[in-house]
């Protein structure tokens, strides 16, 4: 790596560390805000709340971190641009290809450090913060409103997979319920169909449930049994059932692909869990294109000589990323679009942009 290349990283890694420490703090500033009347009543102890907001950090980092390249990029560039730094590079001949090379570089490497603190870091301290917040910001447990979850599956211990029709939080019972074993070749082992199952005194009991067994190396079932009332002593608890819209985001990448296996071969669409799937590869890399759309682009407004212009517009751009993704992956988790364009059409869109800015670059 030649001198320049050292000194652009260096110039770079400073404003990015800045917007890192700035969004990380802004966040906490906003949550602590938000829960403020909770954490007062409850007197929530402040190494507790350390350790909350230290546990979300990897769910915050990973989510801004994309507009955290953006705004590290421009800033340098337009720092650079300010001394006429860049304009001295093109006079002794250098390749702008060799300064933009450092920018993609760096945002690979988020890209890459992204993806595996989602998939090894971030579900376990995200819900160690889920198990500390209902554990002590909420002591008015019993005072809680009705609330009602529908449609809800989920994967359980076992094997199992879990179908809701409905959950009724205050109550702990559920309505209309599947639940499906599976051996380990993924074979059905055994199906509960029930109308009802409550949580009581640590257990569930099953009412009006049909119970049919699959045997081993047969394509038949056993004859369905049917109780008018079952007590099972499932694994499950109500909070995770609560949870169970989390689960998916939990879940690293190939225990997501397999739980969606299953779902499938079940007969279900799963197009919520397919979404939340690419996207755990599409979003980790919006760091690279971001940089990719970026640079370029902040180059191309230098000319006009409106520096400020290119700031605001790139953050505009930045922020503009998250909409247009969130809308999206809501539009694929509904059906409107197929699940591996919702993820990937808000990369796509930006990376074209970007290969079209670089070629007003190159002229």
């Amino acid at each position: 790596m030649s001198v320049i290349q050292k000194y652009i990283l260096r110039e770079f890694i400073k404003p990015f560390i800045w917007c890192f420490i700035l969004f990380i703090s802004l966040s906490w500033i906003i949550d602590l805000f938000d829960h403020l009347d909770e954490i007062i009543k409850a007197r929530v102890p402040i190494f507790v709340l350390c350790d909350y907001y230290f546990s979300m950090t990897p769910f915050i980092l990973i989510n801004v971190s994309p507009i955290i390249i953006i705004l590290s990029v421009v800033f340098t560039l337009n720092n650079l641009n300010k001394h006429n730094e860049i304009m001295a590079i093109k006079a002794i001949g250098i390749n702008l290809w060799r300064i933009i090379w450092i920018f993609l570089t760096f945002g690979l490497i988020i890209s890459a450090f992204s993806f595996i603190v989602n998939e090894r870091i971030k579900p376990e301290s995200y819900l160690h913060a889920v198990n500390l917040k209902e554990e002590y910001f909420r002591q008015d447990a019993k005072k809680v409103k009705n609330e009602f979850l529908n449609d809800i599956n989920f994967y359980g211990s076992n094997n199992r997979i879990f179908i809701i029709n409905k959950y009724d939080v205050k109550r702990q019972e559920m309505t209309n319920v599947t639940i499906s074993e599976h051996d380990r070749d993924n074979k059905l082992k055994n199906q509960i169909v029930a109308k009802k199952a409550q949580w009581v005194e640590g257990y569930w009991i099953f009412y009006d449930c049909i119970i049919t067994e699959y045997a081993e190396g047969k394509t038949k079932p056993l004859p369905p049994v049917h109780y008018k009332e079952k007590v099972f002593d499932l694994d499950e608890k109500p909070k995770d059932i609560k949870r169970a819209n989390l689960q998916p985001d939990l879940m690293s990448y190939w225990q997501l692909k397999k739980y969606v296996n299953r779902l499938k071969n079940n007969g279900f669409k799963a197009n919520k869990e397919l979404v939340i799937l690419y996207n755990k590869i599409a979003f980790p890399l919006a760091n690279f294109l971001l940089v990719f759309f970026a640079v370029p682009f902040t180059l191309t407004r230098q000319r006009s000589g409106n520096a400020f212009l290119g700031i605001t517009v790139s953050l505009v751009i930045g922020l503009s990323y998250w909409g247009i993704n969130a809308v999206c992956l809501t539009m694929g988790k509904i059906g409107i679009l197929p699940a591996l364009l919702a993820a990937w059409l808000a990369n796509i869109l930006f990376f074209i942009t970007g290969v079209c800015l670089i070629e007003t670059v190159k002229k």
